[in-house]
């Protein structure tokens, strides 16, 4: 899979900021949530027949740290999300297309439709050197969750929380765009910054595919 049908622009992180603070300063815009008909109203167990295609992930083949695959939006996941992958100081949107997932009994979207995704997972070598084990995933609005070496995944996260055990009640950000950054091929960590629409800045991640020696 590769950006290379969409326009790269330059890119800082700079920007991610900017766009933050816009956002923050704008009343709330839901997001987008339509979906074609066949895939607006789909169960849990029509919904995960829709897989992303591994063959078809980002950076598959070129032998580097990582590679990422994406999630289909529907069911609870209707909300659209952008994702860009930052090389060379460009940013290049990660164009949505049908042929890389498999649908199952689904009927798949047209070729031309743009749906976006509804979130993404980052697969590196870290159990063994011949295979990509899935070690961090980002999905459902600001939900996120990783795994080490040799473990199991637990409870996921949050990526910003506002007003917990408020009797108002308590918000629940969606993620909107992320900014994946293209790994060299003998580095051991990616730098993801993304933006959130209430009052933070911006948030980045630091991904790393083996944990960092302590010093003695």
């Amino acid at each position: 899979m590769a950006p290379a049908e969409a326009e790269a622009t330059p890119f800082d992180r700079s920007i991610v900021r900017q766009l933050a603070r816009d956002a923050a300063n704008k009343p709330y815009k839901a997001p987008d949530t339509k979906l074609p008909d066949n895939l607006k109203d789909l169960d849990y167990d029509h919904y995960r027949q829709i897989r992303f295609l591994p063959e078809r992930a980002l950076w598959h083949g070129e032998t580097l740290p990582f590679e990422v695959q994406f999630f289909h939006r529907g069911f609870f996941y209707a909300p659209r999300i952008d994702v860009y992958e930052i090389a060379n100081g460009q940013a290049t949107k990660i164009t949505y297309r049908s042929a890389d997932f498999s649908f199952g009994s689904n009927t798949p979207p047209a070729q031309d439709i743009d749906l976006g995704f509804a979130g993404f997972r980052i697969h590196a070598p870290i159990n063994k050197p011949d295979y990509y084990d899935e070690v961090c995933v980002f999905l459902g609005a600001s939900y996120f969750r990783a795994v080490a070496k040799g473990e199991t995944y637990g409870l996921s996260a949050r990526g910003l929380a506002i007003n917990t055990g408020e009797a108002k009640g308590e918000e629940f950000p969606l993620f909107q765009a992320f900014w994946i950054e293209k790994p060299a091929a003998n580095r051991l960590s990616a730098d993801r910054p993304r933006p959130c629409r209430s009052d933070a800045d911006d948030q980045h991640v630091l991904l790393r595919t083996q944990r960092p020696q302590r010093g003695r």
